[in-house]
């Protein structure tokens, strides 16, 4: 493999994903600040299904000499759940309380919890004064956050037509397809009136029979919770019940062949070019589906052109660590999987960085 260092943000990778196809991965980090870390949660889960009350350090220590995953903590709570005769809906319920619960509490303190649930739950339902009010909430609480960062470029590549072939979450919050419709609907209104709905450009993908139709599919391959109104006329419309938050959930995905997951992340790292966002690039499936991927992508080449290496196809967008050596390693870390990091020196250029890649007008 030829390893060329890509800098994210410099002009010798300006467009660098306009030469074709490309696929935008998701994951935790995309939302941080706004819904608690993935240890976060966990410890939260731990501390209400087993009544404890760990600190951030003491179950930080604790997880780490276990040596056990975070998935199994989960499911240890889960376990438990079940033992004391609840249904996986009532943990289902748990896990949802402890996703939003920053946001909600945010929320209250600004007076508008129930609107921004509502809100959440059914984007399209809510009033123009309602959509004005919760994107001025966002922009003012979470001005400098990942998730609008890439809520706006996104938006970009509607107006200029360089959106990505599809949009893969790995995250259980919705908040990145709301966002992008509340945002789109804000920017309708400043137009001139009547006011009806813009042409939305993104459909949120929960199932395998869902369809996007015409629009930009966001897959939501591991399963995705919407909170629940207070006086809700009916259930969220998401997939709570495909969640792969368990260990269950992660050997089944692992050990079932061809599962819609795989199938669909296998599409897209075959076919197009993935950026991967907000991720540590650890998840034990995501690696090997790469690394599969990869091996396919390397035995075509070698009997097409006789060449057996090639520059890593797939990008991850994250932070120089500023040490040297470290970048020297996580530069060459993910070569067996086909991607290379592309820099920034901080998370504040994610927009910059993305807009550079796809040469948009600044």
């Amino acid at each position: 493999m030829n390893v060329k260092e890509l800098d994210a943000t410099s002009d010798s990778f300006r467009g660098y994903l306009c030469s074709g196809k490309w696929t935008l991965c998701v994951g935790a980090g995309l939302s941080r600040g706004i819904v608690p870390t993935w240890q976060e949660l966990t410890r939260r889960l731990v501390n209400e299904a087993f009544s404890t009350s760990f600190t951030e350090d003491e179950f930080q220590k604790i997880a780490a000499d276990s040596a056990w995953s975070l998935d199994s903590w989960i499911q240890a709570c889960a376990n438990h759940y079940q033992l004391q005769g609840k249904s996986n809906s009532d943990f289902f319920d748990l896990i949802e309380k402890h996703l939003y619960s920053d946001l909600r509490n945010k929320g209250k303190s600004a007076g508008l919890e129930d609107v921004l649930v509502n809100v959440l739950d059914r984007p399209r339902n809510a009033s123009r004064e309602n959509v004005i009010r919760v994107c001025n909430f966002f922009e003012q609480e979470y001005a400098d956050s990942s998730l609008l960062a890439v809520v706006k470029v996104l938006l970009d590549c509607v107006r200029e037509k360089k959106l990505p072939e599809a949009i893969i979450s790995f995250n259980a919050d919705t908040l990145l397809h709301t966002l992008l419709e509340l945002y789109q609907r804000n920017e309708h209104y400043k137009g001139d009136p009547p006011y009806s709905h813009p042409e939305y450009a993104f459909k949120t993908v929960l199932r395998p029979l869902d369809s996007a139709k015409e629009r930009l599919p966001i897959y939501h391959c591991h399963g995705a919770i919407k909170p629940k109104p207070k006086a809700a006329a009916a259930e969220p419309k998401d997939s709570r019940d495909r969640l792969v938050f368990l260990e269950s959930e992660y050997i089944r995905v692992a050990t079932v062949a061809s599962t819609w997951a795989e199938t669909l992340f296998m599409f897209h790292a075959q076919t197009t070019r993935m950026v991967f966002f907000g991720f540590s690039m650890s998840d034990p499936n995501m690696r090997r589906w790469l690394a599969l991927s990869n091996q396919s992508a390397l035995q075509d080449l070698e009997a097409m052109t006789n060449l057996a290496t090639m520059t890593p196809r797939h990008v991850w967008i994250t932070t120089d660590s500023g040490t040297p050596a470290l970048r020297a390693v996580r530069n060459e870390a993910l070569v067996h999987l086909g991607v290379r990091p592309g820099w920034m020196k901080s998370w504040s250029q994610t927009e910059q960085a993305f807009s550079s890649l796809l040469a948009l007008k600044q």
